[in-house]
């Protein structure tokens, strides 16, 4: 908690950082979590899975300081309910990597030949979707510098048009990945294809929340 506050004392969003980098870390498990499931290594499948939850956990203890610690806080450059926006953003991200680790440990599930390619780049699209939030929250203390105008206002402007653009990649990925899906519906066991269709529905979440992040720091500005 003491640490938390003197994040507090130095920047406001210095914590917001402090929480970010536990998301990106559940992010960066995403590919050798995939690169372990393609290879039918379901013991590091498991192993990762087990790294994921464990750093959501700390993302989540960080989140609940920040919480507690926000009443004692004196000073603040933002609205509060828009810091707190922010800050459930930021944790929505880890929270969709942790369902998807939780649903790859379900089962031993195999993945088809031909949805390989299409998987490979949907994941690697949504990892860099996910990164570009975290990217964005990297320059919150100088967008405060600059208070949220300037030269830095319109980069973090860029930064969010381009996340959005990204997010909206991730969903035409995540379609013409479920289209390729329901293609082998006949060569698929049905519990295997329900599955694979949360996969990719979650991939897609992990995207959906990285963009929300973009929006409420375009509020930021905007205020």
């Amino acid at each position: 908690m003491r640490s938390i506050m003197s994040m507090f004392s130095q920047s406001p969003f210095k914590p917001l950082v402090s929480h970010i980098e536990k998301v990106r870390a559940c992010v960066d498990q995403m590919k050798p979590l995939f690169a372990a499931l393609e290879g039918h290594d379901f013991q590091a499948v498991m192993d990762i899975s087990e790294v994921i939850i464990k750093f959501e956990h700390e993302a989540d203890n960080i989140k609940d300081q920040i919480r507690q610690s926000l009443g004692k806080s004196v000073f603040f450059a933002v609205d509060k309910r828009d810091f707190m926006q922010l800050l459930s953003a930021q944790d929505d991200i880890a929270d969709s990597v942790e369902d998807l680790a939780v649903l790859l440990r379900i089962k031993n599930l195999e993945t088809p030949e031909e949805i390989k390619e299409p998987l490979g780049d949907l994941v690697n699209h949504v990892i860099n979707t996910a990164n570009m939030a975290c990217d964005i929250i990297c320059e919150l203390d100088t967008l405060l510098e600059a208070s949220f105008g300037g030269a830095e206002a319109e980069k973090v402007e860029k930064m969010a048009s381009e996340l959005g653009t990204a997010e909206w990649e991730a969903d035409r990925k995540q379609f013409l990945m479920a289209q390729k899906l329901y293609s082998l519906d006949d060569q698929i066991k049905p519990a295997d294809l329900m599955l694979w269709n949360e996969v990719i529905k979650n991939l897609g979440g992990v995207a959906d929340e990285s963009e929300k992040v973009g929006k409420i720091l375009r509020l930021f500005i905007s205020n």
